[in-house]
């Protein structure tokens, strides 16, 4: 019986012990720059919502404006991100012809746009995990400076 209980209080311990959650990261636009050959660049904000350091490899994202697909983001990253930070990247974009209008005809006001798509990124030294990334959001025009939104 005492062997059982034994038993029974290791295993319970063993279960108590330190856990390798993960938090899925997350990614939103930053903000969107009208370049003057039509492009778009765009600043997207990388959140490590884990409680450890991660390196963010590839991004494969359609970015959504105003309901319009705007475009595809696929690009190799290299970023380490600490517990909890965020960092920044930013990437060139040929718009589509009709997301590229909603923004330009759009003077005041919000306009919404989405991220759909995948993420690759190593927690610590472990192994590569892919997240998926979904995620809606509001764009504005900045005062006095035209053609930002953020």
């Amino acid at each position: 019986m005492k062997q059982l209980l034994l038993l029974i209080l290791l295993a319970l311990l063993t279960a108590c012990g330190p856990t390798r959650s993960v938090f899925p990261p997350s990614v939103r636009v930053q903000g969107i720059q009208l370049l003057k050959n039509g492009h778009w660049q765009v600043t997207l904000r990388f959140q490590n919502n884990a409680w450890r350091a991660m390196r963010f490899k590839q991004l494969d994202v359609q970015l959504d404006i105003g309901a319009r697909h705007a475009g595809n983001l696929n690009t190799t990253l290299d970023l380490d991100i600490a517990a909890t930070a965020s960092d920044i990247a930013v990437l060139n974009l040929v718009p589509n012809p009709a997301a590229r209008a909603i923004l330009t005809q759009t003077r005041s006001g919000n306009v919404a746009y989405s991220l759909q798509g995948t993420i690759l990124v190593i927690p610590d030294s472990d192994s590569t995990r892919q997240y998926p990334v979904h995620h809606q959001g509001f764009l504005s025009p900045t005062p006095g400076l035209f053609g930002v939104w953020r």
